[in-house]
């Protein structure tokens, strides 16, 4: 009966090994939302109005501030947990990927209107 509430100490080196992680998703999370203004190398090469690209702009850097928000929370939740925290933190990088693809869909759909 005691053994199913004992808990293993909380793993630091794998604590630290997250931070890490998660500071190299912010800097690549500064690189993507660097390129997300690229967008409109769409309307440049066809007669789509450019005046809706502040929209999907505006869905990639929400996409970007939602993945480095939602990622600490889950590194959190595992370190109280006791799982692994490491894998939870690179969740960013396809969060991030996606928010860009997401962004650009947009772009598309907003410049073919």
């Amino acid at each position: 009966m005691a053994e199913e509430w004992w808990k293993p100490p909380v793993d630091w080196a794998d604590v630290i090994v997250a931070g890490v992680i998660y500071l190299v998703a912010v800097a690549a999370a500064w690189v993507v939302a660097g390129i997300v203004p690229e967008y409109r190398g769409l309307v440049q090469g066809s007669s789509g109005d450019p005046r809706y690209l502040p929209f999907a702009y505006a869905v990639a850097w929400v996409g970007i501030a939602v993945t480095l928000l939602l990622v600490p929370m889950w590194v959190l939740r595992a370190v109280h947990w006791r799982q692994r925290a490491w894998r939870t933190a690179l969740l960013a990088f396809p969060m991030l990927a996606e928010a860009w693809v997401v962004g650009l869909l947009a772009a598309i759909i907003m410049v073919s209107i």
